[in-house]
């Protein structure tokens, strides 16, 4: 059983620093007994009513109190089990659950109703919640220890699996971080290994303009028959 009492350790220990800050765990044994003090902050106007429920193994109320009168048990695994003192009306009720069984293992949570006359009354969570753990001293009540290493493993399961994710993504972030340099654009590239003759292609385009500027072109004209080569025409001598 040692293996048991180290998962609700661990699963205690969980609740404790990352559920609910304000927890009480007990520790007790089938026959003992346990006292839930339950408070809440004051403010106005005060509470009218009160109930005592479980969560985590079973999810239910167990009992309701009105202020001024007698409380009520919801469940009947706990008729002739619980006692109640104190008033909601007085912020503060105290619960005694006597001849603890193994079933009784769960969370247990305090809940203060308040009126509320524009809206829907408000219910305000006690200050503390509760963690109770009974060993079952006899084979007799194997089943609710293994409803309790069923949801502890459960739980257990659930935590590495979420502490492996965070790794993963924490390694995604890491190799994004890392960039490969940035490539060069194809056209710089290409003006890169272009050949020196095509860069001066211009500059020989421009010199060739300007050697056909600076030549004169000579117009062909039809031959004249009349035209003397060596100048104008002058009187015949007779």
């Amino acid at each position: 059983m040692a293996w048991i009492q180290f998962l609700v350790c661990l699963w205690t220990l969980f609740i404790t620093q990352t559920v609910c800050s304000n927890s009480e765990y007990f520790e007790k044994e089938e026959g003992d007994s346990v006292v839930f003090p339950c408070a809440v902050n004051q403010s106005e106007p005060p509470p009218y009513g009160f109930a005592l429920a479980r969560r985590w193994l079973q999810t239910s109320t167990v009992l309701y109190k009105h202020k001024h009168t007698n409380h009520e048990v919801l469940i009947s695994d706990y008729k002739n089990r619980i006692s109640v003192s104190g008033d909601p009306t007085s912020y503060s009720v105290t619960v005694t659950i006597s001849e603890l069984r193994a079933s009784d293992t769960d969370r247990y949570h305090c809940q203060f109703e308040v009126d509320n006359p524009f809206s829907d009354d408000i219910r305000k969570p006690g200050n503390t919640e509760f963690f109770l753990l009974v060993r079952a001293d006899g084979p007799c009540e194997c089943t609710s220890y293994s409803a309790l290493i069923y949801a502890l493993s459960s739980s257990v399961a659930v935590l590495f699996i979420l502490l492996l994710v965070l790794v993963i993504i924490h390694r995604g972030k890491r190799r994004r971080a890392v960039k490969s340099p940035p490539q060069a654009p194809i056209y710089e590239e290409m003006s890169m290994v272009q050949p020196p003759s095509r860069k001066l292609a211009p500059c020989q385009l421009a010199e060739m303009e300007s050697e056909y500027r600076n030549c004169s072109v000579k117009k062909s004209c039809p031959e004249n028959h009349y035209e003397s080569p060596r100048g104008p025409p002058g009187p015949r001598d007779e």
